[in-house]
């Protein structure tokens, strides 16, 4: 369904006042006091210099002034120069209300500038079917979540700038061959703070051309009870739920089973796909990584003992000895070797961090050699610290003999086996994961079982974290506020609020006019008044976000000299203007440049 504008003001927060349909000529509320991207106290046009006025005329539009030359009659412009309604993807308000109230904002402000807008609300399948599977979309509100692959800068930069994912995290076709040339460098990059240089070149590059205009990097709330469990580790990055805290957590007293909540069901316990966070949580539990991050974000051995790079493309993993599978089979690098190589002669989810890999060598009983085609810097995280080691002797047998499908990351185990700190005990759909402690692990968990349960409603979520059933919400989406006033209401508990290596965005499709121009995307990153969607929409929950992809959560690596676009009417229109853009002098509705209303090969962005 299409979501109209509210005849009445937006209740949850009362900051938008009531208006009349969305479009160029009509006068929109101001927020009073409310601070800009410019940080001059809002969208200030007053004192602001009109692009390509000179001495000429200018004409007052709504708010902003433009050249008369850019004001033209409807008889001199053409049919292929109008701009049709401009469509923003966002989930529906019950779902994400937030996400939904942002892009109300976003679109009222976009419209100012002589557009038509309207919201549709997609459920999540339907949008990611709209954006993944499809063309037809012009801009989709998109959120990307933290993980542990993601502490490296290098998966966003590559896989959302680089002109070869357009049929993955590149869903909105952009093409830049500067940047291309740049984030491939940085992965092969011997010197770290050179590597770190290019990864903020990378980052310049988006955000002057922006296929996206990234509003926050969310901090994500864990509340959990302090009075019974110690020893929960806030990762940087990723926040309080992550594979160091399931490892390190301690019972207090005589609880011996730890209790968390989801509010989605899992959807897969394949050790070749990442279905989603949620279902990595039972991953990292199950099977066994060769690396894992630390405290620190940075990647450190864990089923290796150490990584030995004999020279630029030559790396020697020794693995841990004496260590063996759930089902008693002892872990040998001929393991590891065929775990990497399925997702070699597979596509799977992590047949990407493996590509530049040209041979894996089994040097003795419990070392193995990796081979690259070039220096791949990020490899221990982006692939080490995500790639599963599994049971040769049993993944055998199943794609031989058992495997209905043609790619094992489709195969579900009937009981997933692993070398975890944790054994799969069973997974009840729409109820819980149980999993129970491997006594005869390296570094062996401090409780004999975790509970993850399903539970949709906040409210009971809250309710039995309250009461003592629950241990630990590991995913809250509700008010936070909320959540925060609950906790601090309660001496038992305790939350940590941290800045994730993810980000909240509304990209654009720049294989659809008119975001094939630079120009346009660039104004309509002078429409977004982060100020007030992040400290007034979400509360403050969250850093606002420069225009890169690169969290601040990631302080070596994030461009933090990146100068924000101001939020203005006229630094907008001005983008506009340079850009070619003209008004209808009848109704003041912005045309494309008649120049530049198709794309081409020189034009595709």
């Amino acid at each position: 369904m299409t979501d109209q504008r509210p005849d009445k003001p937006l209740q949850r927060r009362n900051f938008l006042k009531k208006t009349g349909a969305v479009g160029a000529t009509v006068t929109l509320a101001s927020f009073a006091g409310c601070a800009g991207d410019g940080g001059d106290g809002g969208d200030n046009t007053d004192t602001e210099t009109v692009a390509g006025g000179g001495d000429s005329d200018t004409v007052q539009m709504e708010g902003f002034q433009v050249p008369s030359e850019n004001v033209v009659p409807q008889s001199d412009l053409d049919d292929a120069q109008a701009i049709p309604e401009l469509t923003l993807i966002v989930n529906p308000p019950d779902a994400q209300p937030d996400d939904h109230e942002t892009s109300m904002f976003v679109s009222e402000e976009i419209a100012k500038l002589g557009l038509d807008t309207t919201v549709e609300t997609m459920t999540w399948p339907s949008q990611s079917s709209t954006v993944w599977d499809g063309t037809d979309w012009d801009m989709t509100f998109w959120q990307m979540v933290g993980r542990p692959s993601r502490l490296d800068p290098d998966e966003f930069s590559v896989q959302m700038g680089h002109s070869s994912f357009q049929e993955g995290y590149n869903y909105y076709f952009w093409e830049d061959d500067e940047y291309d040339e740049k984030v491939m460098a940085q992965r092969e990059e011997l010197d770290q703070d050179t590597r770190e240089q290019l990864v903020k070149e990378c980052q310049q590059i988006f955000h002057d051309r922006g296929p996206s205009t990234f509003l926050m990097y969310p901090e994500k709330t864990i509340p959990w009870n302090s009075e019974r469990w110690e020893g929960v580790v806030e990762l940087n990055g990723m926040g309080a739920v992550n594979m160091l805290t399931f490892s390190n957590i301690e019972p207090k007293g005589d609880r011996t089973e730890l209790n968390i909540a989801y509010d989605q069901e899992l959807q897969a316990l394949n050790p070749f796909d990442q279905s989603g966070e949620i279902d990595m949580i039972q991953h990292r539990m199950i099977w066994d990584r060769l690396a894992w991050p630390n405290e620190s974000a940075l990647p450190e051995p864990r089923l290796a003992t150490e990584f030995n790079w004999k020279d630029d493309t030559t790396l020697e993993v020794p693995i841990k000895q004496g260590h063996t599978f759930h089902d008693g089979e002892p872990v040998t690098a001929e393991d590891v070797k065929y775990s990497y190589n399925i997702h070699r002669d597979y596509s799977t989810y992590f047949s990407g961090p493996v590509e530049p890999v040209n041979e894996i060598t089994v040097v003795d009983e419990h070392t193995v050699e990796f081979s690259f085609d070039y220096h791949f810097a990020p490899f221990p995280m982006a692939a080490m610290g995500r790639i599963a080691i599994i049971p040769k002797h049993k993944w055998t047998d199943i794609i031989e003999n058992r495997m209905d499908v043609e790619n094992p990351m489709l195969y579900q185990e009937d009981e997933p086996l692993g070398s975890g700190p944790m054994e799969f005990v069973h997974w009840r759909s729409s109820e819980e994961v149980r999993l129970e402690r491997f006594d005869d692990h390296f570094d062996p968990i401090a409780y004999e079982a975790r509970n993850s349960r399903i539970i949709p409603s906040v409210q009971t979520m809250l309710t039995q974290l309250e009461n003592g059933t629950l241990d630990m919400l590991a995913n809250y989406r509700g008010d936070k506020d909320v959540l925060q006033d609950r906790v601090e209401a309660n001496d038992s508990l305790s939350m940590a609020a941290t800045t994730t290596v993810g980000f909240k965005q509304i990209s654009y499709n720049n294989d659809r006019p008119p975001f094939h121009i630079d120009g346009f995307r660039r104004a309509m990153n002078h429409r977004f008044d982060k100020e007030t969607i992040v400290n007034d929409i979400y509360s403050g929950w969250g850093s606002i976000a420069p225009n890169t992809l690169v969290s601040s959560a990631l302080e070596s690596w994030h461009h933090d000299e990146l100068e924000r676009y101001e939020f203005s009417l006229q630094a907008a229109a001005n983008e506009l203007i340079e850009a070619g853009f003209v008004w209808d002098e009848s109704d003041g509705m912005l045309y494309m440049p008649a120049d530049n209303t198709e794309i081409d090969g020189d034009d595709k962005p």
